[in-house]
């Protein structure tokens, strides 16, 4: 009698191979997924990497903002009106202040502004009583749905004004800038207020 041959029937590699199929898709959904999900991570972390660098830069440059203003000499010798030394509305803020030395020194006219979705930074620097363009336009924040710039400091008078959403003395500093920013996707932008580091508002005036 002959012994019999030990094997697989086609019908079990059949389904040892399906089984293959179905634990190979498995493991390249959960690859695919992870994948997914630390590049999801990445560019959360690099949104908030943003929002805390552009918050950073706004609470330096504002805070050491300077009651200059191109030309103000000049002006002033010819009896014309000061150039305006701090201009700001709801989606635009216009300011002088110094950089730091690692970012190239010296004092520039600051114009923040909302073009698209971006917060967007254009620099001029203060050469004597001119203005030098400095650079393009640097983008501080992208996906900006919506921005909000309210200001405080004291009347001519003296008398403290609340949050405005103009600042309608441009001859003087205001005391405080708060800049609310509504992002696109999951990253928030706090709150931020800036308190001027330089007090002039009562002296600007004067300017």
């Amino acid at each position: 009698m002959k012994a019999r041959s030990h094997g697989f029937t086609l019908l079990e590699v059949l389904v040892v191979l399906s089984l293959l199929g179905v634990l190979l898709s498995l493991i390249a959904g959960a690859i695919l997924g992870a994948n997914r999900a630390m590049a999801k991570a990445e560019r959360y972390s690099m949104a908030l990497d943003e929002v805390r660098a552009s918050q950073n830069f706004l609470r330096t440059a504002l805070g050491q903002a300077l009651p200059l203003a191109a030309g103000a000499g000049q002006s002033a010798l010819e009896g014309q009106p000061a150039e305006a030394i701090f201009e700001g509305d709801g989606q635009h803020v216009r300011f002088y202040a110094p950089l730091s030395p690692s970012l190239g020194g010296g004092v520039y006219r600051h114009s923040l502004e909302l073009v698209g979705q971006r917060l967007q930074l254009t620099l001029a620097r203060l050469q004597g009583q001119a203005l030098q363009p400095h650079g393009e336009p640097q983008v501080l924040l992208h996906r900006v749905q919506t921005l909000q710039l309210s200001y405080r400091g004291l009347t001519p008078q003296g008398q403290p004004t609340g949050w405005l959403d103009h600042w309608p003395w441009p001859s003087r500093l205001p005391r405080g800038v708060r800049i609310d920013v509504r992002l696109a996707g999951r990253v928030p932008w706090p709150l931020q207020s800036v308190d001027l580091r330089l007090d002039l508002s009562g002296e600007a005036g004067a300017l």
